[in-house]
């Protein structure tokens, strides 16, 4: 499966998926003008992804990242990013998953969004703290 990269602008986020290495990056602000323009090509990618593991299942159990870096959000990108960490957690059926909520020291109100969203899905989240 190729990866998908997408370089961050004005008001969307950098994304860099590599499954040959398992690295998962959403990085930057998501303000997109169109969020479902913006998003609905990355979860088509993600679900792809996941038909790819169920197909040709990896032994041994692929190890793979998802970090979030994300600095700022809007509300609509929020319905998008629950619905990627719901296509992730479909995806922890087939793989070892380990999901990164970075943020930075100061910044309680990311923080408690990355708790919202943990409960939300059900994953379980590696809060990382940035100086």
């Amino acid at each position: 499966m190729n990866n998908l990269n997408l370089d961050s602008t004005q008001y969307t986020p950098a994304i860099s998926f590599n499954p040959d290495t398992g690295k998962f990056e959403i990085s930057g602000i998501s303000l997109p003008e169109n969020v479902l323009d913006f998003y609905t090509p990355i979860l088509n990618w993600l679900d792809e992804y996941e038909k790819s593991l169920i197909a040709q299942p990896i032994n041994p159990t692929p190890s793979l990242q998802f970090s979030f870096r994300l600095c700022y959000y809007n509300s609509g990108s929020v319905r998008f990013l629950i619905s990627m960490l719901q296509v992730i957690k479909r995806i922890c059926d087939h793989a070892k998953v380990r999901v990164e909520w970075f943020y930075e020291k100061d910044d309680i109100h990311l923080y408690d969004n990355g708790k919202e969203l943990e409960e939300l899905t059900g994953l379980t989240f590696n809060f990382i703290e940035l100086e």
